[in-house]
């Protein structure tokens, strides 16, 4: 067990030295926080999620969308994690997931302020349907992966995050549920109820990163779950997925940092873009047949 532990924390180390390193290169003295003055990464750095991380288009990742509201898409995942968290609380009677989510919709103090204030201002039907959804999270998720007692269940309203020291820049990742503990090795769950593909591997290679960094040890292993799909792909934590981690935040903070010289990549995620409207490139994706368009299409990956 010693040997074992000793060797997720060499991982964490190295995966963090490297990280260090790299940025160091590549950024030399930008996202660099002013000596005495608090560093505010929001607001000065650049602070990468598993939603900008995937981004395939680069001048989409440089300009992230800051129109977000919130829907019942949106909510589910939040509301239905607050529930399960409350099925497995003793000081809550709720005995299924039903009246868990019930509970949390009434209640709102297991929410987040800016999503409880969302679910305050819905109408009855509006509620209704943010249940409905969550509900079924619940239960789907529920059925893959078992609701024993050695799985504890994400707080929705928080998310890992770790700063890279003398740079204003922040990795943050959220995961679903995690078995085991950081000194006996963690199992964590991510529910990624997608088409699958190449991006499931980069999304848990993240959150395995994140996590790292967060607690200096590497966690065992990152299970996917996909309700839909009924799988549920096992993938190991080692150096190599670590690495691919570490090199994809390192290109994905580059672009960040240099706003204006993301080249646009077109595909068909052009026709949902917010940037559409200034990029002469998606539009030109878009109105080309649609053979000459998949000969320039970016691979789906």
């Amino acid at each position: 067990m010693a040997g074992e532990q000793a060797e997720r924390r060499r991982l964490a180390d190295e995966a963090a030295a490297r990280l260090i390193a790299t940025l160091d290169v590549v950024l030399g003295e930008r996202l660099v926080p002013e000596p005495g003055v608090k560093p505010d990464r929001y607001a000065d750095g650049v602070v990468v999620n598993g939603f900008g991380l995937l981004e395939r288009c680069p001048r989409r990742a440089a300009h992230p969308a800051d129109d977000f509201t919130e829907t019942v898409a949106t909510a589910r995942r939040r509301v239905a994690l607050a529930a399960l968290r409350r099925l497995g609380d003793d000081a809550s009677p709720a005995a299924d997931a039903a009246t868990a989510v019930d509970e949390v919709l009434s209640e709102r103090t297991d929410l987040a302020r800016n999503l409880a204030a969302w679910v305050e201002q819905l109408d009855r039907a509006g509620r209704a349907a943010v249940a409905a959804a969550a509900i079924t999270w619940c239960s789907s998720v529920q059925r893959l992966v078992g609701s024993d007692g050695s799985i504890r269940w994400a707080d929705p309203s928080s998310a890992s995050h770790w700063d890279v020291p003398d740079r204003l820049v922040r990795v943050s990742a959220s995961y679903d549920a995690v078995r085991g503990g950081v000194v006996t090795g963690e199992r964590l769950l991510l529910v990624a109820d997608g088409a699958g593909g190449p991006s499931d591997r980069l999304r848990a290679a993240y959150l395995a990163l994140v996590r790292t960094l967060g607690t200096r040890h590497a966690p065992l292993r990152v299970t996917l779950a996909a309700p839909s799909r009924g799988t549920m792909e096992r993938i190991d934590v080692d150096e190599d997925l670590l690495t691919l981690a570490v090199d994809r935040v390192v290109e994905h903070v580059v672009v960040r940092a240099d706003r204006d010289a993301a080249a646009p990549r077109p595909g068909r995620w052009c026709a949902h873009c917010h940037l559409l409207e200034l990029c002469d490139e998606g539009r030109s994706f878009l109105a080309a047949p649609a053979d000459a368009a998949a000969s320039v299409a970016a691979p789906d990956t």
